[in-house]
């Protein structure tokens, strides 16, 4: 057979004879090539081609079947997976029918295809050059990925509609001209309004002039590609009223990164700054009561140091009288009095020092609350050699060994911390007399967490634990004047300077075995030195 010269056909002549048998495989593979499905159907319904994407997408081979069992021939539903679709509606039907370019998303799920697909089936009428109707064409494509693909990013859609509309935030969203995009409702009706209400709007008609240009600053910042955090943030509500917010915005870009609106967070902070006001309410009142009280409290203390140290000056001149005539008494009248007579006047004498002593205690209690307080470094150890040679040039004739740590320094008020030690050391001195050797000393306990312990310790007559409470107290005694003399204002006035150096003091002894006072100074706030174990060994140096 000679194949045609298409070097000499026009485009018409070659397209004629590219429908002559010898072309036939030709144009089934440019069919069966193509991306689409196809059939071809007659007036009398009669299939007459399907390409090989038709077949595979259908499952089914071609019917001779009437049009009105396709359906149920093909498996072909609804887009609801179904509903079987109804012949009225194949799209091959409507074309017989003369209905140009039917289209219809349907669900095919057959013998071939049991987990089924969605196809995408449109139709055309085909016609002769005379337009008369010679059958239809049927153009078949898949969809079901895509189907899919749409059907998850709505179910994606729905849930972040969802996720945003149930937040307790406000969502906003504006373009690039401040029009309002999206408005979730807890926005809307933080403001009093519906969505509809202020999506379209301009975003300035819910902001107060300080708002507005604070925002002006803030897109300015946006186009730059940066997000930003605005702190008591006022916007307008529907009433007029201001309603305190917190915004976290960030900018939107378009594909090549250009600024395109912005996306706000919106958080209703009025609870907070109500509760913020009452808490700078509260705070004033409280300092306003203190401030009033620790005037009460300033003025109750120079009044009662007034009142101390008034009436103990004015019990001078009576104590004095009384002395000087008991004295008088005594040496002008002594031949008229019997040795009962003398002895009241002895008597009387005795407790007239006694008296002038407790007035020397509550002065000396009352100069520790008013003497200024001067901090330096003191030399802890160098003070207590000091009130040792002291103690010992009065009383040369008793036997005593000091233990004093060296290197103690501390910062404080050296006056104070003198009397303090004075007491202290005193106090050992005085209740160790009865022993052949009097055993004394100073030092800290060994390092341990929390503030630094000092001790003072005696072999001396010690003191019953039950009593413990009354150490510290003004005018308490545990033993009689007799026994030992003193005021009971010693350990009083201690607690009270090491009260003023920020710590605390304990003391702990048994009757006949002596006893400790520990003490700490500068305790941080709401930390308190830990007791120290019961017959810990003190670490000292010793200095005989």
């Amino acid at each position: 057979m000679t194949t045609p010269s298409f070097t000499i056909a026009t485009p018409d002549e070659r397209a004629t004879l590219l429908f002559q048998v010898q072309y036939l495989d030709m144009l089934r593979s440019i069919l069966d090539s193509a991306s689409e499905g196809m059939a071809v159907v007659d007036m009398t319904g009669r299939q007459l081609y399907m390409n090989e994407q038709g077949h595979k997408l259908l499952g089914i081979s071609p019917t001779d079947t009437a049009p009105d069992d396709w359906s149920a021939h093909y498996g072909l539903f609804l887009a609801d997976t179904r509903t079987l679709c109804p012949s009225e509606r194949l799209p091959m039907n409507r074309a017989f029918l003369g209905e140009e370019a039917p289209v219809e998303e349907l669900f095919v799920r057959n013998r071939a295809i049991p987990e089924g697909r969605y196809i995408h089936v449109s139709a055309k009428p085909i016609r002769d050059r005379q337009e008369r109707q010679l059958g239809a064409v049927l153009y078949v494509r898949d969809i079901h990925e895509q189907r899919h693909a749409e059907a998850e990013r709505r179910r994606t859609e729905v849930r972040f509609q969802r996720i945003v509309e149930a937040a307790q935030e406000g969502m906003w969203m504006v373009d690039g001209e401040r029009r309002v995009t999206y408005v979730n409702r807890f926005a809307a009706e933080l403001l009093g309004y519906t969505p509809e209400e202020i999506i379209g709007r301009d975003l300035y008609e819910f902001l107060g002039q300080e708002e507005v240009r604070r925002t002006q600053e803030t897109i300015e910042v946006q186009r730059q590609g940066q997000t930003v955090l605005i702190n008591d943030f006022k916007m307008l509500h529907k009433d007029g009223t201001h309603i305190w917010t917190m915004i976290s915005t960030c900018p939107l870009n378009d594909e090549g990164g250009g600024y395109e609106g912005s996306l706000a967070i919106v958080i209703d902070i009025r609870q907070r700054r109500e509760t913020e006001q009452q808490v700078h309410q509260l705070n004033a009142q409280l300092e306003r009561r203190i401030a009033e009280r620790t005037a009460q409290l300033e003025f109750s203390n120079r009044e009662l140091e007034a009142f101390a140290y008034s009436v103990a000056h004015d019990l001078r001149t009576p104590l004095r009288s009384i002395s000087n005539f008991t004295l008088a008494l005594t040496e002008d009248c002594a031949d008229k009095l019997d040795a009962t007579g003398l002895d009241y006047i002895q008597r009387i004498r005795t407790a007239s020092r006694r008296m002038a002593e407790l007035i020397d205690g509550i002065l000396s209690l009352s100069r520790v609350n008013r003497t200024e307080f001067i901090e330096t470094d003191v030399d802890l150890s160098a003070l207590a050699h000091a009130i040792r040679e002291q103690l010992q040039r009065w009383q040369p004739q008793r036997t005593a060994r000091f233990h004093i740590q060296e290197g103690l320094v501390e910062r404080g008020d050296a006056q104070l911390l003198g009397a303090m030690l004075e007491n202290l050391l005193g106090n050992a001195w005085k209740f160790s007399r009865g022993r052949e050797v009097a055993e004394i000393e100073f030092g800290t306990l060994a390092p341990q967490e929390g503030p630094r312990v000092y001790f003072v310790r005696d072999n001396g007559d010690g003191f019953d634990m039950e009593y413990q409470k009354k150490l510290f107290g003004v005018f308490q005694r545990l033993h009689t004047q007799q026994e030992f003399e003193g005021n009971g204002v010693g350990l009083a006035t201690v607690q009270r300077i090491i009260q003023r150096h920020g710590g605390h003091v304990w003391g702990e002894g048994r009757v006949g075995q002596g006893a400790t006072f520990y003490f700490t100074l500068h305790e941080p706030t709401g930390q308190r030195a830990p007791l120290p174990p019961a017959q810990e060994s003190p670490r000292t140096t010793p200095h005989v």
